[in-house]
């Protein structure tokens, strides 16, 4: 594997649940702390191996084009793909098509993360796989109780971290899989598919994670953002 990759970063998405703020801005240049997710994300990967982001634009484009004209990145390059408004398997295939090399990444628009993307590039040569997918420890939104025969609490945990991982992006994808994804209209299908032929790696990242869907989300994100530091050495 190359020292550098190129990057689909998915920003087509209406973000509906981030109303009004989205009524006429792409969910990646939603502000936190008063920079666009987008420039959060790219800042905290100026230092990684990325090389080239593909951007899989559709809703708004012109915000996204925009965005680009006046804050250009240094030392990478930035394709704009017009990916209109199709699902999120074909706004990959229609970036990857343009993507030379042995494979590429593939990162949500509206996730950080503090990975460490030469570690996750050197896990997937490690496993030798068609994909790797970087998961997190989930943990429960709730406060959870043991409760004994007699209707005893014996013990109590408020939000704990369950024994599950969750999908946090971050993928790894080789480029022989491009061909493949045209026989799926979901990801997620594609991402089942890819299980049941074992072809599918685990990352699995314990450190900061930030995800902006939600209002409550983007309060949390808003709270949380300064604590997120690089971590590419």
């Amino acid at each position: 594997m190359t020292s550098s990759v190129d990057a689909i970063l998915l920003c087509g998405g209406k973000g509906v649940r981030l109303r009004p703020l989205t009524e006429s801005l792409p969910k990646p240049l939603v502000p936190i702390k008063g920079k666009p997710i987008l420039g959060h994300i790219l800042s905290h990967l100026s230092s990684s191996p990325i090389k080239h982001y593909y951007i899989a634009a559709g809703y708004e484009i012109n915000k996204i084009h925009e965005y680009f004209s006046i804050y250009p990145l240094k030392e990478k390059k930035v394709t704009i793909v017009d990916t209109g408004e199709a699902e999120i398997i074909e706004r990959i295939r229609s970036c990857a098509k343009l993507i030379k090399g042995d494979g590429f990444l593939v990162l949500y628009g509206d996730t950080l993360a503090d990975i460490n993307i030469k570690q996750l590039l050197q896990f997937h040569s490690k496993h030798n796989g068609l994909a790797t997918i970087t998961l997190w420890p989930m943990r429960s939104p709730f406060g959870v109780m043991e409760i004994g025969r007699q209707g005893r609490v014996e013990s109590y945990l408020e939000k704990p971290i369950l024994n599950k991982w969750i999908n946090i992006g971050f993928f790894y994808f080789s480029s022989e899989l491009i061909s493949k994804m045209k026989s799926f209209e979901k990801f997620e299908a594609f991402i089942e598919y890819l299980v049941n032929k074992q072809e599918l790696y685990a990352f699995k990242h314990t450190g900061k994670h930030i995800t902006v869907n939600t209002l409550q989300e983007l309060n949390e994100a808003e709270q949380n953002i300064e604590s997120l530091k690089a971590n590419h050495e």
